[in-house]
């Protein structure tokens, strides 16, 4: 039987684990004894004057089992063997008290009893009884023993119920990264519809791109037209004798320019500006262009300019480009624009 019910209020009193049997007490009814002692273990107070249920004093213990003191410490403690009737009194009482206190009886009534009659068959030194209390005592041992069909039954029961945390860790982990690519997935669509949203804008403004520049064409000079009708008829590398109206289409442009570039477009603002003076503006037409941006503080565009314009240009525009620039007073724009044709 197990100590689960033992209190170490017990300690050295009259329900003491480790007190020792009187002497001349044989092996079988030490056995008996000691369950005794542990089903009266679990008796208890029923006093309503009492907080909590405490554990039975001798005296009290043995007139709830209808009995002496002195007949109870014999039974407990001596070599006298209870009657059958004292012992499913005891163990009635004892299981009516753990259960309220939720405990539990370790002994049923038959192996009480059992016990019982192999302490009397050791007594008479029957050997019948001895034979039968060595059978009882092997059968509680193989019943006491753990079961290899059981065993392995647990073992495969906890290997399932660790397999079914580590599934549930999966399937966790699984919704954790579903819900995330929703996530992903929810934020590309937004981006692509924000793409989408930009490609149609930049259709929009190259197209109002490119009828300002129609417009702008029409404004040029005929002789602008004619050449870029004719081209690759070289045009006059300097001609400074610029119109009114060279000047108004050529701030014209500039204006354009500065309009797509304030609206976030200086890429648009930039091609509007290649295209025009590379394939329409002269050399001093160019040189107009640069300085007019220098002159509204778009430094930037000026630069980006003059770089595509030196890198991309044949050599004697470039220069003549240069030295209109030069002649303008923006020697350092000469000289940037020389170094980008040199590479």
């Amino acid at each position: 039987m197990s100590s689960a019910g033992r209190s170490p209020a017990t300690r050295g009193g009259w329900l003491d684990p480790g007190k020792p049997f009187k002497d001349g007490v044989r092996p079988r009814k030490r056995q008996l004894g000691l369950a005794l002692r542990d089903l009266c273990r679990l008796l208890r107070s029923d006093d309503p004057g009492e907080t909590g249920r405490r554990s039975l004093k001798q005296a009290e213990a043995a007139k709830r089992l209808e009995c002496t003191a002195d007949e109870l410490s014999r039974y407990l403690n001596d070599a006298r063997i209870p009657s059958q009737g004292f012992l499913e009194r005891l163990h009635k009482e004892a299981c009516a008290d753990a259960t309220a206190s939720g405990q539990d009886v370790d002994i049923s009534l038959e192996a009480l009893l059992g016990l019982r009659s192999s302490a009397l068959g050791e007594q008479r030194d029957c050997e019948y009884c001895l034979e039968m209390g060595g059978r009882i005592d092997s059968l509680i041992q193989q019943l006491n023993a753990p079961c290899p069909a059981c065993a392995a039954h647990q073992r495969q029961q906890e290997a399932r119920r660790q397999q079914r945390k580590r599934l549930a860790a999966r399937l966790r982990s699984a919704r954790t990264e579903q819900a995330r690519l929703r996530t992903a997935v929810a934020d590309l669509k937004v981006t692509v519809a924000d793409l989408k949203t930009v490609l149609a804008e930049k259709a929009a403004s190259e197209a109002g791109l490119r009828e300002r520049l129609a417009a702008a064409l029409r404004e040029l000079p005929a002789a602008a037209q004619d050449a870029r009708a004719q081209l690759p008829v070289p045009r006059r590398p300097r001609d400074r004798q610029l119109s009114t109206k060279d000047v108004s289409a050529t701030r014209q442009l500039v204006t354009q320019a500065e309009e797509l570039d304030s609206s976030g477009r200086e890429d648009l603002a930039l091609t509007l500006l290649r295209q025009s003076t590379t394939e329409l503006l002269t050399p001093a037409e160019t040189a107009l262009v640069v300085t007019e941006l220098r002159y509204r503080e778009r430094d930037r565009l000026a630069d980006d300019l003059i770089h595509v314009y030196g890198r991309d240009q044949e050599n004697q525009d470039v220069m003549a480009v240069a030295l209109e620039l030069h002649e303008e007073g923006a020697p350092d724009d000469a000289g940037a624009i020389l170094r980008a044709a040199l590479g």
